[in-house]
């Protein structure tokens, strides 16, 4: 442990049939199937989409007055609920003490601090763009229209987070498909290591409310026609979707009063040309990063307990 180290000192989210990251975590150690197929998204036989997916069903709540939005329900559910998970990860940044002293952050306390807000966000929850009946000659259509395109607009989610918290570092949405939440990461660690931020709110958001992209994807054989995710197995005929809306706080470890884990090193990298398409892994460049990784954190491969894997369970067979 170093002086200098950035750590993970908070977290939140919301996942399928999981309302926190605890809960989350029980269902996973349980052996929980959080896939179902009683959604109220849209009909079951829509599409001929299988029904199967990950939700979250508590995308329907927010206290607006808590958070002193007027005109919530013209923001996107991904929005409403990022305030509410890096309102908790914020929280979450404590350690309490055995005379139940709780020593760490408030979300007031960090108003005004060169904090920067760094979301990984891809897939459009709600609708994007103006509708085609809009009336811009009537002021209150024009304003209303306006309003709901600016609440479903990716690209401000971030500043929405800053602006509610009142956070004055970088607020940047990223985008790189899959990798969009680490991508950000890289991003906030980076900026850290720069000196360029005090703090990062790192989020990351994905969220199924059109259902035109499952159906695509379920053609294009990118999602499983039979609703089941298998990576490693020979029938692997693709993934699953699922909902996942999450945040966490990195700090440097001096001022950290709680410490979930040392953040060593972030690699990005892309394959460039590959022979066999563009949309095929190279495990060749895959590799070199992963060594690139391991020598930047000083650490032996061999000695590694424990690894996260993005494993989709989908047949390469697009160019």
């Amino acid at each position: 442990s170093g002086t200098d180290d950035i750590v993970i000192t908070g977290m939140s989210g919301r996942f399928p049939m999981s309302d926190t990251i605890d809960e989350f975590a029980r269902n996973l150690f349980e052996s929980r199937d959080m896939i179902t197929d009683d959604h109220n998204r849209w009909p079951k036989d829509l599409f001929n989409i299988n029904p199967r997916m990950g939700t979250i069903g508590s995308c329907d709540r927010f206290d607006a007055t808590f958070f002193g939005q007027l005109g919530a329900d013209l923001m996107d559910p991904q929005i409403r609920m990022l305030l509410e998970v890096v309102y908790e990860a914020i929280v979450d940044a404590v350690k309490i003490k055995a005379s139940n002293i709780c020593l760490g952050l408030h979300p007031q306390q960090i108003r005004g601090t060169n904090t920067g807000v760094y979301l990984g966000c891809t897939a459009p929850g709600g609708a994007d763009g103006l509708p085609e009946d809009v009336e811009p000659d009537l002021t209150n259509s024009a304003n209303v229209i306006t309003q709901d395109a600016m609440g479903h607009m990716r690209g401000i989610f971030p500043n929405r987070i800053s602006f509610v918290y009142d956070l004055l570092g970088p607020s940047i949405q990223c985008d790189t498909a899959c990798s969009s939440s680490l991508s950000s990461f890289a991003l906030a660690f980076n900026d850290m290591l720069l000196g360029n931020v005090d703090k990062a709110i790192v989020c990351g958001t994905n969220f199924g409310l059109q259902p035109i992209m499952y159906q695509c994807q379920q053609a294009l054989g990118v999602c499983s026609p039979r609703g089941v995710s298998a990576p490693f197995d020979a029938e692997a005929d693709g993934y699953v979707k699922a909902d996942a809306v999450c945040a966490v706080l990195l700090q440097r470890r001096p001022e950290a009063r709680r410490v979930y884990a040392t953040v060593n090193t972030v690699r990005l990298n892309a394959e460039g040309t590959k022979m066999d398409g563009m949309y095929r892994p190279s495990s060749d460049a895959q590799e070199s990063l992963m060594r690139c990784a391991y020598t930047d954190a000083g650490i032996d491969p061999s000695r590694l307990s424990y690894a996260e894997l993005h494993c989709a369970g989908t047949q390469v067979r697009f160019l």
